[in-house]
């Protein structure tokens, strides 16, 4: 399960880095948007692609037994951004696979503030999937709430709305 758990995870990396890209475009024309946030007790935008960018590199490295590496980090500007999922997906996609989890194989971490253990199949589905996808989210809702055209096609990269396409509104 490790190499699938890998791959999915670099999957959605490369959907972040498209959406980084989108943002960055979209930045250009509208000015500052690494430094937004959601609502005013939320993580800025630069931060949320980290932290997702994070989430899929702790849960692999642990799933290998190997210790999570530190990559330099510039989240003030966009190049920095990508710079940092690229390097986060290189270091995935090169992770030995040692074995496929196992009923036995436990994983312990930090939930926030509290120290969690369970099994590795528990700690990817209860733990890491859904952080990764809650800074996703956040990502995705910054941009959306900052009038960057995203649609759920580059959340999940298989729905497609044509632009300006709206529920509200008659169907293009």
């Amino acid at each position: 399960m490790n190499l699938e758990v890998n791959e999915q995870f670099c999957l959605y990396l490369q959907k972040l880095l498209a959406l980084v890209e989108k943002l960055e475009q979209h930045n250009s024309e509208n000015g500052m948007l690494l430094s937004t946030r959601l609502t005013n007790d939320t993580l800025p935008l630069g931060v949320q692609i980290k932290i997702a960018s994070n989430f899929a590199l702790r849960a692999c490295c642990n799933l290998a037994g190997t210790r999570m590496p530190e990559f330099t980090d510039n989240m003030d500007d966009f190049s920095g951004a990508k710079q940092y999922v690229l390097q986060v997906t290189d270091h995935i996609k090169n992770l030995e696979q040692s074995k496929p989890i196992e009923g036995s194989q436990r994983i312990s971490d930090d939930a926030g503030l509290k120290k969690i253990d369970m099994p590795a199949s528990q700690y990817i589905t209860d733990f890491a999937l859904p952080n990764f996808f809650f800074h996703m989210s956040m990502i995705y809702a910054t941009a959306k709430c900052n009038g960057v055209a995203v649609t759920k096609g580059d959340f999940d990269g298989i729905h497609y709305y044509p632009e300006g396409f709206s529920w509200e509104s008659p169907k293009p």
